[in-house]
């Protein structure tokens, strides 16, 4: 596999990151014990050790954000890029959702999209829809992140991701952080005066002990979705055959984006 796979800028700030974040407790630790004058064996070091275990961890924090994405969202009602293409949800102004809906139609996504009745009828067969649209425009916005207005689609993707993955691993986040203290805590004792260990350490405690929540990881993903949406009319119409064979079904997405 290409380096640039492994590497990418959606790895670095939405599966490494958040690793970083927490191993960071631990360099810290460690870097309350080292006099400040070996302060290149602490950068040179701390740096390596760091680097690798956010790499070798990024994995771990993925899968922890995605196993809490189900339940996190099942519970707000639906992911947003599914939730805010319904009529009954008032989050996208009416005028803008039927242009999104007509540019889906139009893209060949679907035949058609459902009617507000429909949706009331049957809203089970209405998010159905909506889930291959969603599908298909997160592949799409992946496709297109190199370019505007994509490239700002993309970037709430990452924030996105790297809310989700903290959110994750927050109780391992926790728990290095309270063995981190202990272990730079003593310092102290041994006249190392570890202040900006300290200091800095607490401050990541606070974060992960009250920045890293499910409404944070709420605003970050319905901001990707409102994003997402407005980009959707930039997107080029290519000519071809119809995408669904049958009037309100579509064709059969390929596999989901990152977020």
């Amino acid at each position: 596999m290409p380096i640039g796979k492994l590497i990418d800028r959606y790895t670095l700030g939405a599966r490494v990151a958040p690793v970083l974040v927490i191993a960071l407790c631990l360099f810290l630790a460690i870097s309350a014990w080292i006099p400040f004058s070996n302060w290149p064996v602490k950068l040179l070091g701390g740096g390596a050790v760091l680097a690798l275990a956010a790499f070798v961890l990024a994995q771990v924090a993925r899968d922890a954000g995605k196993a809490i994405e189900g339940p996190l969202w099942k519970a707000a009602g639906g992911l947003p890029s599914i939730r805010l293409l319904r009529h009954r949800d008032p989050a996208l102004d009416p005028g803008l959702k039927h242009r999104i809906h007509r540019r889906l139609v139009d893209l060949k996504v679907v035949d058609r999209m459902p009617t507000a009745d429909e949706e009331a009828t049957d809203p089970d067969a209405a998010d159905r829809i909506y889930a291959t649209c969603s599908a298909w425009l997160r592949n799409k916005a992946m496709e297109l992140r190199a370019k505007s207005p994509f490239d700002v689609v993309h970037a709430e993707n990452i924030a996105y991701g790297f809310r989700r993955n903290m959110l994750g691993i927050r109780r391992y986040g926790l728990a290095v952080f309270g063995f981190s203290v202990s272990v730079a805590g003593p310092a102290v004792a041994f006249d190392r005066l570890p202040v900006l260990e300290v200091a800095a350490l607490l401050l990541i405690g606070t974060y992960i002990a009250f920045g890293v929540n499910e409404a944070g990881v709420r605003r970050a993903g319905e901001e990707y979705a409102i994003r997402l949406f407005n980009a959707v009319e930039t997107i080029p119409l290519s000519p071809g055959p119809a995408g669904a064979a049958t009037t309100g079904k579509a064709r059969k997405p390929r596999t989901s984006a990152k977020a």
